[in-house]
């Protein structure tokens, strides 16, 4: 279904690839990340890490090989309770005054619904075609980053 395209095992940073699978249907897909190989370089060893220690991952469904451009972005470090409860802490916040303020400010309207869907594993589905290529950028708790790209196929 898909290759991957350049990426090394590790890069300087001691962060390996993300564990990520794309998901076909229907002429749409989804990306799901599974986890993470980190380089712990005192024990000159390579570490599976699961999706609690990703701080959050991005994607670029239509990555054009050089600029990596943000269409969706997710959550996933710690447990949801623990989003969940920052989440409520910003939201009090919020209805203070300052989401009124932001919202006139950006003059944008901030979407609580949307903001619960950003803990996730899986994306959001896209629509996908022969040879796009999609691009995941994942940073772990520590601040790494590394980003792995897929051609569809």
């Amino acid at each position: 279904v898909c290759v991957l395209v350049g990426c090394e095992e590790r890069d300087r940073y001691g962060v390996g690839e993300p564990d990520i699978r794309l998901h076909r249907k229907n002429g749409t897909a989804t990306v799901e990340i599974a986890g993470l190989d980190i380089y712990d370089p005192i024990r000159d060893e390579v570490k599976s890490r699961d999706v609690h220690d990703i701080a959050y991952w991005m994607l670029d469904d239509d990555y054009d090989g050089s600029n990596f451009v943000v269409r969706q972005v997710f959550f996933c470090g710690g447990d949801k309770d623990e989003f969940d409860e920052w989440k409520k802490g910003l939201s009090d916040l919020a209805k203070v005054k300052t989401k009124k303020a932001a919202e006139q400010t950006l003059k944008i309207q901030i979407d609580e619904e949307a903001f619960g869907r950003l803990y996730r594993h899986k994306s959001h589905p896209f629509p996908v075609k022969k040879g796009q290529k999609i691009a995941v950028r994942v940073i772990s708790q520590f601040g790494e980053e590394t980003t792995k790209v897929l051609e569809v196929k």
